[in-house]
């Protein structure tokens, strides 16, 4: 299921509409929660590759503790040779730090910082990875 699906699901299951004040709960924040530990302020950011410039942009983002989405389409389209070097260079950042990163389609990869992980199994990370780029490879060929 990608997340466009995931989207489309919870999209399609909000038919019931609130008018009345008494529906919403008051939710306290409890010692321990995620903004008493300081990872407020974190976010999921949307980056475009461009070009190889654009990796100090992805590079800066993880290192402030962001999530990133990263489009590299824009790139695929433009020169395989100079995407293969921009994202063997972002794996190497990601790396470095101690993240994570994951191709979420065949144009989309997702960069973790440090202290959040993606979750699959070990052989299927390099190999879910090499296909999604051997696939933007094939397409942008033709």
């Amino acid at each position: 299921m990608g997340l466009k699906d995931l989207f489309t699901k919870f999209q399609g299951s909000t038919s019931r509409t609130y008018t009345n004040l008494e529906d919403y709960v008051e939710i306290e924040i409890q010692e321990g929660m995620p903004e008493e530990r300081g990872s407020a302020g974190k976010y999921v950011k949307v980056c475009k590759l461009g070009g190889f410039a654009d990796v100090d942009i992805s590079a800066r983002e993880l290192s402030n503790g962001n999530v990133v989405i990263l489009d590299i389409k824009p790139l695929a389209e433009r020169s395989m040779n100079e995407l293969k070097h921009a994202v063997d260079e972002i794996k190497e950042i990601v790396s470095s730090m101690g993240g994570d990163i994951a191709g979420l389609s065949e144009y989309l990869l997702i960069l973790t910082p440090p202290y959040m992980k993606i979750e699959r199994s070990t052989e299927a990370r390099a190999t879910d990875f090499e296909e999604a780029m051997e696939r933007v490879r094939k397409r942008v060929a033709k």
